[in-house]
């Protein structure tokens, strides 16, 4: 008579084995890999520390600092989010920087304005 070998129940399903057999594996496993990236450490956009937690649907607050923000539903940072926070830092450098160069062509102008008016 061949036995059955043992395996250690929950390896596979991990988060979703409470659904038993039911919605499917393809189902169950996508759950898993959605509650894994929800429950991972995730760092606060200000203090630094992989101290936030998931309060609600989108919202996350640092444990270490108290600091409260909106995000993505299971992960604070999306990859949608985290290109236009790129963007709008590139942008407002650039605009820090055409707001010097307009300044120092005013200062041109200014000082040519005035050595041409004596």
């Amino acid at each position: 008579m061949v036995r059955k070998q043992k395996r250690k129940k929950g390896k596979k399903t991990k988060s979703a084995g409470r659904f038993g057999v039911r919605y499917g594996r393809k189902i169950r496993k996508a759950i898993t890999a959605i509650e894994d990236r929800t429950r991972a450490a995730h760092t606060c956009p200000r203090c630094e520390r992989p101290a936030v937690k998931r309060i609600g649907t989108g919202i996350w607050k640092c444990a270490k600092c108290g600091y409260t923000f909106t995000g993505g539903t299971y992960v604070p940072h999306t990859p949608l989010g985290i290109t236009a926070q790129r963007t709008i830092k590139r942008l407002g450098e650039r605009g820090a920087e055409i707001s010097l160069e307009g300044s120092e062509q005013n200062a041109e102008a200014e000082s040519v304005v005035s050595a041409g008016g004596e």
